[in-house]
């Protein structure tokens, strides 16, 4: 933990990004799916955006999770999720 920053318990189910560290909210890969067709069935006809897809909660190009502890993300910071389907140990 970094001197200055409090820091209280993660959210259950928070996962850290072993490869970048940063902390989120884990769900399936199924979740991120139904994410995304609801996203997409908001979007206006024209829309010039691409629509969205699972990709949009990936993390790193290689990303190993393990679960959230004391320290890893100061009070105030915000997180989304990701999706992670393993989690390590450790």
């Amino acid at each position: 933990m970094r001197p200055g920053y409090s820091y209280s318990e993660p959210p259950p189910g928070a996962v850290t990004c072993l490869t970048c560290r940063r902390m989120a909210l884990a769900i399936t890969r199924a979740e991120a799916g139904r994410r995304a067709a609801e996203a997409n069935a908001c979007r206006r006809p024209g829309d010039p955006r691409p629509p969205v897809d699972v990709v949009y909660w990936a993390c790193c190009v290689r990303p190993r999770f393990r679960r959230a502890r004391l320290g890893d993300c100061p009070d105030g910071s915000t997180y989304g999720s990701v999706v992670c389907e393993v989690v390590e140990e450790g």
